[in-house]
């Protein structure tokens, strides 16, 4: 990837990610929520059993003060819980509740309409190919990382 392909790249990355966060701040504003608690509602709703904060941050890509604030504030919205764990709260995992249940079914209709609308400006056989090269760079940006921070 040239230079200015890499430049054009990273600025328009960042440029979706802020207004994908902007919107979902102004649909999710109606109920108390922001862009990060979607992320981790969502997050919970597609997992299996809950997931716990040290999960959460590295599927969110956050670290674990932000989760904690973020789940901190959802449990205060009653929107998830905590699991009993009687071997203590270390590893203790967090699930939906029936609110947090509620509000991932408007997320899911509210997300639905918005990829329909932007998936509308490019064909479906250019977005797999999309995809699969974005996940082919996430995986070589985080190779390098990763090699950078085992030195």
């Amino acid at each position: 990837m040239s230079r200015e392909r890499f430049t054009s790249f990273v600025l328009l990355i960042e440029r979706i990610s802020k207004n994908i966060k902007r919107i979902a701040d102004t649909e999710m504003a109606p109920y108390g929520l922001r862009s990060s608690h979607v992320m981790c509602i969502m997050q919970l709703a597609k997992s299996d059993g809950g997931l716990s904060s040290t999960a959460l941050a590295e599927i969110c890509g956050v670290d674990k003060a932000f989760i904690s604030r973020i789940t901190r504030e959802l449990v205060e919205k009653n929107y998830i819980k905590q699991e009993d764990n009687p071997t203590g709260t270390y590893k203790t995992k967090f699930v939906l509740t029936e609110a947090g249940e509620g509000i991932n079914k408007i997320m899911i209709q509210i997300v639905k309409d918005r990829i329909d609308h932007v998936d509308s400006f490019v064909s479906t056989k250019k977005l797999e190919i999309f995809y699969d090269v974005l996940s082919g760079l996430d995986k070589g940006v985080s190779d390098l990382v990763n090699k950078k921070e085992s030195n």
